[in-house]
């Protein structure tokens, strides 16, 4: 008589659907923690260039200050003691402390002056000594006034302390910096002017009070 062993084939079908099933399940499992795991890794890529990106901008602030600070050693911050005058595309007059060498695929040199330099204004005319095809350090600025038509006369000769290479955030820092100071030295004189006009006006108004009682005492004589 044929049988079917029922049991058998029971047995078969446990041993091919539980390796089945645990393969299934650790696959789940795996691709669970996957996508768990990915807003994690995606969070950590994307912090990494922002934190890159702070620690230079950081570092840009205090070279900056460095530059700027009163008493500053700018001879130590010089990166070039010479420039090639072929490849001065511009120079720009930021204030009379502040002076920036274009040489082009921004390529920036800043002259920093210990002091003022006289004649040196925002966007002023210069001109500056060239001695071999270069621009060197020591070497002289001098302002240019217009004086009549056509006639452009040298201010003092401002010996240059140091060329310092400046990246763009440092340049762009620079700027900022100088405009600010410029703001604030504009507000201050502003101040001093209203404060002498409210002291003129306070005088005036007490010669006023003082020549109306005078009146008035003559009138009650």
């Amino acid at each position: 008589m044929l049988t079917t062993d029922f049991t058998k084939r029971s047995y078969l079908l446990r041993s091919i659907i539980g390796p089945s099933l645990l393969v299934g399940g650790l696959a789940l499992s795996f691709a669970a923690n996957t996508l768990a795991d990915t807003p994690n890794a995606q969070a950590t890529e994307a912090a990494m260039p922002r934190a890159s990106v702070l620690a230079e901008q950081q570092a840009a602030e205090q070279r900056v200050e460095a530059i700027f600070a009163d008493g500053a050693d700018v001879a130590a911050l010089g990166s070039d003691r010479c420039l090639p005058s072929r490849r001065i595309r511009g120079v720009d007059v930021l204030d009379n402390q502040t002076v920036v060498f274009d040489m082009g695929r921004k390529d920036n040199y800043l002259v920093r002056f210990k002091r003022q330099c006289f004649g040196l204004r925002r966007d002023s005319a210069i001109s500056y000594e060239i001695h071999g095809g270069r621009l060197c350090r020591l070497d002289g600025i001098r302002s240019l006034e217009h004086w009549g038509i056509n006639r452009l006369v040298p201010g003092p000769r401002c010996s240059i302390p140091a060329f310092i290479k400046v990246s763009e955030a440092e340049l762009e820092l620079v700027e900022a910096k100088v405009d600010a100071a410029r703001a604030a030295r504009i507000a201050q004189r502003d101040a001093q002017k209203a404060a002498r006009r409210a002291a003129k006006e306070a005088r005036e108004q007490s010669k006023e009070q003082a020549s109306s009682q005078i009146e008035d005492s003559l009138v009650g004589g």
